[in-house]
């Protein structure tokens, strides 16, 4: 490391995902390392990280001096913009763990950022593009520290989805982590967050969905949504699961089956489309699996009575919204910042506050505690923070 003997210089942008969810896109400088935290857009266009604050004194003068950015996990929020800044960023590292890494092509093409199909040769020059890039990112480990010139970095599990990593940076003087989106309970396909017992940090990074939501429960997770899926099958209903997100469809899927091996589900055929077979194709690569025999690609035949995880199913299919939150409740994220008590929190990726509710009611309560004594900074997208 360098500056040996003297105090870090740590400067933070949200570039976007402040105080709103979607292309989660944050700026670090430490001293003389200009690092992006996750590179995302959001999947209809309506937000992109806005590059002005930071292409101008005292920053850069392009983006070819990022000198690293390290992707969280790859749901689309996270990583959208990925094919934007890797043509953009040519010096930086690329760093990631090897599921996300798997999964990052498979979520950009599916969740394409053309709003028409672009023409044939250039799709193909793009994925071309697309696939070399992904290819050239650096794979990271859990707990696998990497040095760098001005810092080191170690991913540790975040929960959330398979891959998801917390990014963890030291200096001589200071300790960042950058939370990403993650989980305090076990989940379909994950476990919960993993931090070393002995782990300090100076600064936390953190994404909050509902650090403005006191009042909302601990979302519900896949099986619990199956009664009424249990009741349509029995009465002889076809049934589409509906999923917004392709990974969301994948543990969907993984829950599905697993109810109907376990006798809680009837056992029916299941069918998925290219793209989630796709995903799943890659996954039992890593040693993930999902798919059963009973599991089939494509729409059903006319007369079958089946279930069909997606998006469409033709007209006589019972539709049902499987939705369910990877994300920890408010009361999670108060006892998580007081557990690692940092003295600068820094917090991003945050839903609109309940009705009558204040915005900085994570704050209040944490000052109210005893045990906690810190400094909240809510950071606004597009506005610079000396941390």
């Amino acid at each position: 490391m360098k500056r040996r003997g003297k105090k870090s210089y740590l400067r933070f942008v949200a570039l976007g995902g402040g105080q709103e969810v979607g292309a989660s896109c944050y700026f670090l400088q430490i001293n003389d390392a200009y690092i992006l935290l996750d590179c995302g857009k959001s999947p209809n266009g309506a937000y992109f990280p806005d590059f002005s604050t930071i292409l101008k004194p005292p920053f850069l003068e392009s983006l070819n001096q990022i000198t690293q950015i390290f992707i969280s996990h790859s749901h689309f929020d996270h990583i959208g913009a990925f094919r934007y800044l890797s043509s953009q960023c040519r010096n930086a590292g690329v760093y990631a763990t090897p599921i996300t890494k798997a999964l990052l092509f498979h979520i950009l093409w599916n969740l394409n950022e053309w709003q028409t199909s672009p023409p044939e040769d250039r799709r193909e020059e793009e994925e071309i593009r697309s696939e070399a890039a992904i290819r050239s990112i650096i794979e990271i480990g859990y707990c696998q520290e990497i040095f760098l010139p001005e810092y080191t970095v170690t991913f540790f599990e975040a929960g959330h989805i398979p891959g998801a990593a917390m990014v963890y940076l030291q200096t001589e003087d200071r300790r960042i982590l950058y939370t990403g989106d993650f989980s305090c309970h076990a989940g379909v396909l994950t476990s919960s967050y993993i931090l070393p017992d002995s782990i300090q940090f100076d600064t936390m990074i953190i994404c909050g969905l509902h650090a403005k939501h006191p009042h909302l429960r601990r979302g519900r997770n896949p099986q619990s949504q199956f009664a009424f899926v249990k009741g349509a099958l029995e009465r002889g209903c076809s049934v589409l699961l509906e999923t917004v997100q392709l990974t969301k469809g994948w543990e969907v899927l993984h829950s599905l089956n697993k109810a109907m091996e376990n006798r809680r589900l009837p056992r029916i055929p299941v069918y998925i489309d290219q793209k989630l077979s796709l995903l799943a194709e890659e996954m039992e690569r890593m040693h993930i699996p999902v798919r059963r025999a009973w599991n089939y690609v494509g729409i059903p035949p006319r007369g079958e009575q089946a279930a069909l995880i997606g998006r469409f199913a033709p007209a006589h299919f019972l539709p049902v919204k499987v939705d369910f939150s990877l994300h920890p409740t408010y009361r999670e994220l108060a006892d998580f910042i007081e557990k690692y008590h940092p003295k600068t929190v820094v917090l991003v990726h945050t839903g609109s506050a309940e009705p009558r509710i204040e915005a900085n009611c994570l704050e209040i309560e944490l000052m109210t505690r005893t045990s906690w004594t810190g400094h909240f900074i809510y950071a606004e997208t597009g506005e610079i923070y000396s941390l």
